[in-house]
């Protein structure tokens, strides 16, 4: 039991510091188009995708970037498994970190997924 309690705190400071780098995307969900463009008519809605990172214990740990990155990355690693490869982005949200050092601690993004053909996939649908 004592051998236990004296590693905990590398424990936890490993926990804290593998929460402060941004989500890694997966194989694949990188050629997921990110638009805040209307998908084309030809192209078939898969379902809505959220992604998220961050907390209030990483916060002050995690930069703002890697939050964003993070959230982009876990939508599209969601999107990838419905088979989607155009996410259109509906809301961002990003909730404020008054307790820390200021920043965000938490990013949230919420989009709908789907399966266009390639030609489509050149961001020219009509808004």
């Amino acid at each position: 039991m004592k051998t236990l309690l004296s590693h905990l705190p590398l424990a936890v400071t490993v926990a804290v510091l593998a929460g402060c780098s941004a989500k890694p995307q997966n194989s694949g969900s990188e050629q997921i188009l990110l638009t805040s463009h209307k998908a084309a008519e030809n192209c078939r809605f898969l379902g809505e995708v959220r992604g998220t990172q961050g907390n209030l214990l990483t916060a002050t740990f995690t930069s703002d970037e890697d939050l964003i990155l993070g959230a982009r990355n876990e939508l599209r690693n969601q999107a990838a498994k419905m088979g989607a490869n155009y996410v259109v982005l509906e809301q961002q949200n990003q909730s404020i970190n008054l307790g820390g050092f200021g920043g965000a601690y938490n990013s949230t993004l919420f989009g709908n997924a789907y399966k266009c053909p390639q030609p489509a996939m050149t961001n020219k649908a009509k808004s």
